[in-house]
């Protein structure tokens, strides 16, 4: 039983560790960005501890996640799925958290349909 639950997780590190494109550069997420396929951008300017609300375009597709992460920094777990609003638009309510090293720079990962695509971003 430990030998098969050891095996799962490492099964579960190797499929989390696949080779992925590098997220694609976003200089202003409010005003939007595109990529794979997809469109995306936020109601106001993302800032830490102040909810705005994110929204994908990704026509056809069926469910949309959202995972901010900064590269090497363990900022806790910032994962939305995102609500369908018709036509390939899908909108969530997001509020980040501070960093306490004062860094800013964040990557947003989408999950489309189980395809990933990335946008780096600032917050103010």
């Amino acid at each position: 039983m430990v030998r098969a639950a050891w095996l799962a997780l490492l099964l579960g590190l190797a499929a989390c560790n696949k080779p992925q494109a590098p997220a694609m550069p976003c200089a202003d997420l409010q005003q939007g960005c595109t990529g794979a396929g997809v469109r995306v951008n936020t109601d106001a300017p993302p800032s830490a501890l102040t909810p705005f609300t994110l929204t994908v375009v990704a026509p056809g597709a069926r469910e949309v996640v959202a995972e901010f992460v900064m590269v090497g920094m363990d900022m806790g777990l910032n994962r939305y799925r995102l609500q369908s609003a018709g036509g390939g638009r899908f909108t969530a309510r997001v509020t980040l958290p501070v960093c306490v090293s004062g860094r800013r720079d964040w990557v947003l990962w989408l999950s489309v349909d189980g395809k990933r695509v990335g946008f780096a971003f600032q917050t103010r």
